[in-house]
């Protein structure tokens, strides 16, 4: 069951991302135009996902287990039965 959860979400996330107009599409629009907009806020964010980026991999890197993947199949599942459920009651992915 948990492994179906998980499939349909990667499959219901891909759609919803990857299709015209999909999240993708209008996430790189709205990205773009906060950097032309916002250049010195944006670059802020730009550094700081960076250093954050940099602190996550040294600590990946020391081997510390978290629970974190676990938390992140929870979701997974989480997201696949709210396809499933979108699914059944309107009849779109």
């Amino acid at each position: 069951m948990t492994v179906v959860l998980v499939l349909v979400a990667i499959a219901g996330i891909s759609y919803r991302a990857f299709r015209e107009g999909g999240w993708l599409s209008q996430g790189f629009g709205k990205l773009s135009d906060a950097y032309m907009n916002y250049p010195l806020i944006a670059l802020a964010v730009t550094v700081a996902a960076y250093f954050a980026f940099r602190a996550w991999h040294a600590r990946k890197m020391r081997g510390a287990r978290h629970r974190y993947f676990d938390y992140l199949i929870y979701v997974m599942m989480a997201v696949g039965i709210y396809f499933i459920g979108h699914y059944a009651a309107t009849g779109e992915y």
